[in-house]
């Protein structure tokens, strides 16, 4: 008998790939709308593999699927997944290395360029039927972004992606990332975390979430950057810490922010850091 595969969760309008792809091997497809680990344990029971979007599965869920003997993310990173406890549940964990990449780089550029062109003062002086040409202060200050420095805080493929984007706008481009090694970094610059921070025009966010990055943006880092420096992250929102981000905005530490993501999705409608100044947020 062919496998039964599960879809636990999925944003596409249709899985018409999926179901061509797995009847070519004579397995079955099921898509559901799992989100919780409680959903998953209850409706996935007879499933030898699942695909997975967005779903939580924490060990309590690992150990209580008994056929299940692979899971395949749609998409590059697996934090949603406890994948240390895969293995002792003799579960195999995938991912699509190539997903979006050139689609999140391009959006983490189009977030530099906003900043850089300072888009967001502009507007609201329009907004507000102000036309001051003499009105120049640091909100308004924009500069070209050839020379610019941008850091990039991991050094993957979608991190090399917006390099090459990048150097093409005459931008000067660093990196940290300690499992990277210089050779493999597509001539990008590499740097210590702390030169990275400190003389960086925009760092640009490209790491996993993992135990070692979450909250890697916390006051001390933010603190640590400079005053007309930008954030951009288009990676997963606990490596930048909310409350340390809304307090930077508020009180000028750095000159803007722009975010695909934060610490819970979907954010608490009530969080500060949502309506603080300086922030543009996918």
């Amino acid at each position: 008998m062919g496998w039964n595969v599960v879809i636990t969760d999925v944003s596409f309008p249709h899985v018409h790939l999926e179901e061509d792809e797995l009847k070519s091997i004579g397995a079955s497809l099921v898509r559901l709308e799992c989100r919780t680990p409680e959903d998953v344990l209850r409706q996935c029971q007879d499933a030898d593999a699942l695909l997975v979007q967005y779903a939580s599965i924490n060990a309590d869920v690992l150990a209580g699927l008994p056929r299940l003997q692979a899971i395949s993310r749609y998409g590059i990173g697996v934090d949603m997944i406890d994948v240390p406890a895969a293995p002792r549940n003799n579960i195999l964990v995938c991912n699509v290395p190539g997903y979006c990449i050139e689609e999140v780089a391009t959006h983490a550029l189009a977030m530099i360029l906003f900043w850089s062109r300072r888009l967001p003062a502009y507007q609201e002086d329009v907004r507000r039927r102000q036309w001051n040409l003499n009105k120049i202060d640091d909100a308004r200050r924009v500069h070209r972004l050839r020379g610019r420095i941008l850091g990039l805080v991991g050094a993957g493929r979608i991190a090399r992606e917006l390099a090459t984007m990048a150097a093409a706008l005459g931008m000067n481009v660093i990196y940290f990332d300690p499992y990277v090694s210089e050779a493999t970094a597509d001539g990008m610059r590499p740097v210590g975390f702390e030169e990275l921070v400190a003389r960086s025009d925009f760092i640009s966010i490209h790491c996993p979430l993992t135990d070692e990055t979450r909250h890697l943006f916390d006051e001390t880092v933010l603190r640590s950057m400079q005053p007309s420096a930008v954030l951009i992250n288009t990676a997963r929102g606990a490596v930048v810490q909310n409350a340390a981000l809304d307090k930077a905005l508020r009180q000028g530490w750095i000159a803007g922010a722009g975010l695909d993501n934060v610490e819970q999705e979907p954010p608490d409608w009530s969080d500060p850091l949502l309506t603080a100044p300086n922030l543009v947020l996918t």
